[in-house]
């Protein structure tokens, strides 16, 4: 089974349709959360997900857009993104923000936003990795949130769990003994430093899930910011994945 993974999507509809170019040979795709927030298309990246046989995710910004999350709790700029992102969503991609579950169990693996006993909590170092591998019932589990590309191991008999920075594309063998929690990165808005939009597959025949970056044409992204008169921060920061 070939499993595309898609995180933090962010309302960046360049940066969806060039990833899932490079996902049609996926059996079956799981996104991970924040489809909305911070980017200009939040209902044709909602439409576009709907259309999928993809197992969703709900994130914190598609939440706060729908459900009445304490926008203090974000930024500034952030703030203003999802009262403008609120104001725009349809009925329809409302309704279905509204119906994400917070986490996904499956027999090859473990899916949440962010950590898995609160999925809106960030998973940043080994330290806050370790709430999620003393819940997971799997050997590997699939996170977002933070928009940087990484994952976690946790060998048979160590108490401190191994980070690796994943900023280029890289693979990742799912050893015996291990477990993993492994973030794909952002495909909306990258903050590793690399401004290529970010996903990932999962192989379960070889027990590998490949880290990968594409190209997409993010000045025309950064224009319907603009037109939208969000915070130019947003628009800014897509150039240089910071």
């Amino acid at each position: 089974m070939k499993y595309g993974i898609i995180s933090d999507i962010h309302a960046n509809l360049e940066a969806l349709t060039a990833v899932l170019s490079h996902l049609e040979g996926a059996d079956r795709l799981i996104c991970l959360g924040d489809i909305v927030g911070y980017g200009p298309d939040p209902n044709e990246c909602c439409e576009i997900i709907r259309s999928l046989d993809c197992v969703t995710i709900l994130g914190n910004h598609d939440q706060a857009a729908v459900c009445g999350f304490d926008l203090n709790w974000f930024n500034p700029h952030a703030r203003a993104a999802m009262e403008w992102t609120a104001n725009a969503l349809t009925p329809d991609n409302r309704r279905f923000l509204q119906s994400l579950p917070r986490t996904f169990l499956c027999e090859d693996f473990t899916a949440a936003h962010g950590s898995l006993p609160a999925p809106f909590e960030y998973i940043t170092n080994p330290w806050e990795s370790l709430p999620t591998f003393d819940e997971m019932n799997t050997a590997l589990c699939l996170v977002g949130h933070s928009h940087i590309a990484e994952y976690y191991i946790l060998r048979e008999g160590r108490m401190t769990p191994e980070l690796i920075s994943c900023p280029k594309e890289t693979a990742v063998s799912l050893r015996p003994n291990c477990r993993y929690i492994v973030n794909c990165g952002s495909v909306g808005q990258p903050r590793d430093g690399n401004p290529k939009a970010a996903f990932g597959l999962l192989d379960t025949e070889v027990h590998e899930i490949a880290l990968h970056r594409c190209d997409y044409p993010f000045a025309a992204t950064q224009e319907k910011i603009r037109a939208a008169r969000l915070p130019s921060i947003l628009r800014e920061r897509l150039a240089v994945g910071r």
